[in-house]
């Protein structure tokens, strides 16, 4: 079973940590996010630094649509090209699989304000405008990696852990007083289709680590991997559709949480298996799914994340052997 990394790393050093991404997860490498650099590289600044024709700036109140571009958006475009000149320098024209992650628009929706400061969710024009500008950024940033590295396969990552919460009309305003009316599952579908249609041919999943998991949606939507952590799988039926119907699933097996706790393998391999049991399908079904933590470890020791990511990979490469015995 495929092992990778998901989500934020400790430190600066973007070339280290892609080296060890390359050297832990060499069937699929994941482009971290590194937020000890600032603003510009956390996640929802990682995805302004693709946004077409939208400039934006980012002030006391955080991320807001902008007559013109600050400092921290041109870091923000600044770190992505660097880190994308990392990544080439790493794999050094290798055939190999990257993973590459931004904020979907639901989430990118709760962390970018209209220049009033309200949330672009209070205006449906804005966030459609949006939308189509991230799409179009990702689209024309695909084209170019696959003009500088023809030998990679390209997946994405887009990430809605403020899904739930903008499905159920959780969000609160600005003045803290009242809440965003709850997106229309429809509305939803159609922001995420307008992305993954952008990414062309490349595989794309939602990373949604809250909860409900918006499975049907998603399927609507056309990802074609969920990553979730499985501790917090509720709803099994939909779980099992999900892979019987030939989607695939990312397990986060590390509760990434109980910081510098790094688990034993066997017991993430006890984690899948435990899966397995309560979905009561074929084990095999679940051989195509991947291994992860289940969100980022930027708040973890450099030493203790690397474990993590080692032990998760030793998981992966033992735990196919276990799912062929739990099938017979």
């Amino acid at each position: 079973m495929i092992a990778t990394g998901i989500g934020s790393l400790p430190g600066t050093d973007m070339r280290g940590s892609l080296a060890a991404m390359a050297e832990t997860f060499d069937q699929l490498i994941p482009l971290p996010e590194l937020p000890a650099r600032g603003v510009g590289a956390h996640m929802i600044g990682r995805a302004t630094a693709v946004l077409v024709d939208l400039p934006v700036d980012h002030g006391p109140g955080g991320w807001r649509l902008a007559d013109s571009t600050d400092h921290a958006a041109r870091s923000a475009r600044s770190w992505l090209r660097s880190d994308l000149d990392d990544l080439e320098e790493v794999l050094a024209d290798g055939e190999t699989s990257v993973k590459l992650s931004f904020a979907g628009p639901l989430t990118l929706a709760t962390g970018l304000h209209l220049r009033a400061g309200e949330s672009i969710l209070a205006d449906g024009s804005a966030l459609a405008d949006v939308t189509t500008s991230l799409a179009e950024g990702v689209s024309q940033l695909i084209a170019e990696l696959r003009r500088r590295m023809p030998r990679v396969t390209w997946t994405l990552q887009i990430d809605e852990p403020s899904a739930p919460a903008v499905l159920s009309g959780a969000v609160p305003t600005q003045s803290g007083l009242y809440r965003y009316p709850a997106m229309a599952g429809s509305t939803a579908v159609q922001l995420w289709q307008t992305v993954v249609s952008g990414c062309g041919e490349a595989e794309v999943g939602m990373h949604c680590c809250g909860a409900p998991i918006p499975w049907v949606l998603a399927r609507k939507a056309g990802f074609s991997t969920m990553w979730c952590e499985v501790a917090s799988l509720l709803n099994l039926d939909r779980v099992a559709e999900w892979v019987e119907s030939g989607a695939r699933l990312g397990m986060g097996i590390v509760d990434t949480m109980q910081v510098d706790k790094v688990p034993l393998v066997d017991r993430l391999i006890d984690r899948v298996l435990w899966l397995v049991r309560r979905l009561e399908i074929d084990p095999a079904v679940l051989k195509s799914g991947i291994l992860s933590p289940a969100c980022g470890l930027a708040g973890w020791s450099r030493h203790d994340a690397a474990e993590v990511c080692r032990t998760v990979k030793r998981a992966g490469d033992l735990v196919d052997e276990q799912l062929d015995q739990a099938s017979r």
